[in-house]
């Protein structure tokens, strides 16, 4: 972890493991933002830097991406199950 300023902003490295070309690349930066909307409702914000791993923004920009894990959040966090694939 980087930086931590609960519960609206967390800072954390990560390595990602998909193969060896990414596995080969430096670690990147994920910076997560939180805060309440005037709704009530909670949004969540990721930012993924990626300096020196093209490969990994790659990924992360294809298929689904952070939408898909934060989706895949949001249904757990609502109904207590994971999205099924």
């Amino acid at each position: 972890m980087l930086e931590a300023e609960p519960p609206k902003r967390l800072v954390q490295t990560w390595p990602p493991m998909f193969d060896a070309r990414v596995a080969a690349e430096p670690a990147t930066r994920l910076s997560w933002e939180i805060h309440e909307e005037r709704t009530g409702l909670t949004a969540v914000a990721v930012r993924h830097e990626c300096p020196g791993a093209p490969q990994t923004a790659a990924l992360a920009a294809g298929s689904g991406g952070w939408n898909w894990v934060l989706s895949d959040l949001k249904t757990l966090l609502e109904t207590g199950r994971p999205l099924t694939s």
